[in-house]
């Protein structure tokens, strides 16, 4: 299933959509007079959501109605949108309705035929400042069954008591089954101002149909999406990257090396603390006041700071101070490990592409013979150990 958050709706483009093919169009629940008729009131609210910021700040199709007549827009035009067809299609009926409302938002021609924002109403720029300040009046509320069917004019019910909403966005997702989109059960609420917003999220223990509903702010909703999906890529990462071939508690750090030492002299060092610690790979450049020593077998780095006085060693006449990777700083190193051998075989497997002609065979240059050439040792074939550039004296080092 794919999830689709329409974080501000646009109005039924009859060429191009319906309400079963994209996510619903959303009704401006403005405020309407006690004058008005349950129809007159739809009509008011859904014309004038039409016209309002929300849909106006994204709806290319009404907008470019809106630029070709001093943006008046027929009402021939506006009756091709579904939902306000389904209201009335009987002009006089839709335009005695927003003659009715006192929101000022829309006027309407002498000859009755078409409706307009009014001009001095122009439509606000939705630019990144215009956007946080939406956000900042807009609400999350989860827990409208989607089983239950709801209709967008039961949630213009429910949420009617509250001061003022502007919008109401139903949050839908496609369905590859039914190739349709379906209401997820929750909505983003916003709020004429940011003070009514955040009155409405002290509401203790909300409830639609004896189920409580969650909720909470647009922003807060977003940073907990935004966690979620770090969590979910950090999961996809380690699946990615696994370090389960990489011996553990075999990694140490170690800290203040002199400018001039190299990485052979480092193993020489430790060999000569004991034989037996063969090392892996030593992550250092030359000129680095600090690095990491990875050792072939498992558990072979606690055993050589075990063997060390107060965690120090000398190399190059400089103390050098040791510590053991563990834990998540261990899991990080050995996963940056593993990225790096990655790396490097897709850079090898690069070049290696050139060195082949048409029909598979070697481009030998300068006479290079095809076979019996020394081959050697990759990533590929040993994980654990990385080639090396090192010249023959410092390659076990590297390795």
């Amino acid at each position: 299933m794919t999830e689709t958050e329409t974080k501000v709706a646009t109005a039924e483009e009859p060429t191009k959509t319906t309400e079963e093919e994209a996510p619903e169009s959303t009704d401006e629940a403005t405020t309407t007079p006690a004058n008005v008729s349950k129809l007159e009131g739809s009509i008011i609210r859904q014309l004038e959501y039409y016209f309002g910021d929300a849909n106006l700040a994204r709806d290319k199709f009404l907008l470019e109605q809106i630029s070709k007549e001093e943006g008046w827009v027929p009402l021939d035009v506006l009756l091709t949108f579904k939902r306000l067809k389904s209201l009335s299609e009987d002009k006089k009926v839709i335009v005695d309705a927003i003659e009715k409302s006192d929101e000022g938002l829309i006027e309407i021609s002498e000859d009755r035929q078409k409706l307009r924002r009014h001009p001095e109403r122009p439509v606000p720029e939705l630019n990144e400042e215009k956007r946080k300040e939406i956000y900042a009046r807009t609400v999350y509320v989860k827990g409208f069954a989607p089983e239950d069917g709801t209709q967008m004019n039961e949630l213009l019910e429910f949420f009617e008591p509250y001061e003022k909403v502007s919008n109401i966005v139903m949050r839908k997702y496609h369905d590859k089954a039914t190739k349709k989109y379906l209401f997820k059960g929750s909505v983003f609420v916003t709020f004429a101002n940011k003070d009514q917003a955040a009155e409405f999220l002290k509401k203790e223990k909300l409830t639609y149909k004896e189920k409580e509903l969650i909720c909470k702010s647009q922003d807060d909703y977003f940073e907990q999406k935004k966690a979620e999906r770090k969590k979910k890529d950090k999961k996809k990462e380690e699946e990615k990257f696994d370090i389960g071939h990489l011996p553990k508690v075999a990694c140490v750090h170690l800290d203040g090396f002199g400018k001039e030492t190299s990485r052979e002299t480092i193993k020489e060092t430790i060999l000569k603390l004991d034989e037996s610690l063969e090392v892996a790979f030593i992550d250092y450049q030359k000129t680095d006041s600090n690095g990491v020593v990875r050792f072939s077998t498992e558990g072979n780095g606690k055993k050589f700071v075990e063997k060390l006085t107060d965690n120090k060693i000398t190399i190059d006449d400089e103390e050098i101070t040791a510590r053991l990777l563990e834990g998540d700083e261990e899991t990080e190193f050995l996963r940056k490990v593993v990225k790096d051998q990655a790396a490097r075989r897709a850079a090898q497997g690069g070049r290696n592409k050139g060195r082949f002609q048409k029909g598979g065979h070697r481009n030998h240059k300068n006479g290079g013979g095809g076979h019996g050439g020394k081959k050697r040792k990759t990533e590929d074939e040993s994980p654990a150990e990385p080639a090396t550039k090192k010249v023959t004296t410092e390659a076990k080092a590297d390795a």
